[in-house]
């Protein structure tokens, strides 16, 4: 607001103030919304390590596991 009035008393355009304000508060979001993406990876390790990983470790290397299990069983016999 303060630099309409500003620009009113001093006879320059409006209309360029106004597309310098919204060219300033396009850069502003784009900054915040990186910052913001910038933290996602962070953020989504811990569910992965404690939740996903395991899983999928039990899903693809369990069936191996069992076969060694078996394997090393009957070595014995």
């Amino acid at each position: 607001m303060a630099a309409i009035c500003q620009a009113e008393e001093l006879g320059s355009s409006i209309s360029r103030v106004l597309r310098t304000h919204s060219d300033t508060l396009r850069i502003k979001r784009k900054i915040h919304v990186r910052e913001l993406a910038n933290m996602i990876p962070v953020k989504m390790l811990f569910p992965l390590v404690f939740c996903i990983f395991p899983a999928m470790f039990v899903v693809i290397l369990g069936p191996g596991a069992i076969t060694i299990m078996h394997t090393m069983g009957n070595i014995g016999r």
